[in-house]
């Protein structure tokens, strides 16, 4: 069995796979540092836009508004402009629930995907799980990586503030929080017996 393990920085990753290992010591596992430009780092702990929540992008408060719940919004009403032009296969409508696209160089999310196909299961690390590490950050990199091959993907986080239907609409097979550091009993969770 063969695990990616990826975090924000390459001391994190090494961290998780050592646990990993410790817990499932048959295990073959493979560390790697995965940094998004202009992502906000999970671990500093910072609120985003300064403690201010906002929608996410595209959903304006034009004329139809919105309504914030639990740190997202919620467009209300019909959208703003919809009429002949918003017709046919040009304008397909919602897309399936799935991961966000990657934001990373092109290079870089080739060689992320080459490696997540060997994988058996890969595992993201954030400090905390909230709205915007599940849709930015190394959480989108590993689920952008590993959904063409139908690798499940495993979040290892102290803390999330995100429901189930959030984190398994971005295309994550699991979430959990490992207090304390508590690695092993994730790790037993996603191999199987004959590997610990």
């Amino acid at each position: 069995m063969h695990v990616l393990l990826l975090a924000e920085t390459l001391p994190d990753a090494e961290r998780l796979a050592s646990a990993w290992r410790d817990a499932a010591p048959h295990t073959g596992t493979e560390a790697r540092a995965v940094r998004v430009p202009g992502a906000r780092r999970a671990s500093a702990g910072a609120p985003s836009q300064g403690g201010v929540l906002t929608a996410p992008a595209g959903h304006g408060t034009g004329s139809s508004g919105g309504v914030l719940l639990a740190g997202s919004a919620i467009p209300v009403g019909p959208p703003d402009a919809v009429g002949p032009q918003d017709i046919g296969p040009a304008h397909p409508g919602p897309t399936a629930p799935g991961p966000a696209p990657s934001a990373l160089p092109r290079a870089e999310r080739a060689a992320l995907a080459e490696v997540a196909a060997g994988a058996d299961v890969v595992v993201a690390y954030v400090t905390r799980l909230d709205g915007e590490t599940l849709h930015r950050g190394v959480v989108v990199e590993a689920a952008a990586a590993a959904a063409p091959h139908a690798v499940p993907v495993v979040v290892v986080t102290e803390s999330s503030e995100v429901s189930r239907r959030e984190w398994s609409t971005a295309g994550l097979s699991g979430v959990h929080e490992a207090v304390d550091g508590d690695v092993a009993r994730v790790a037993r969770t996603w191999t199987p017996g004959w590997a610990r």
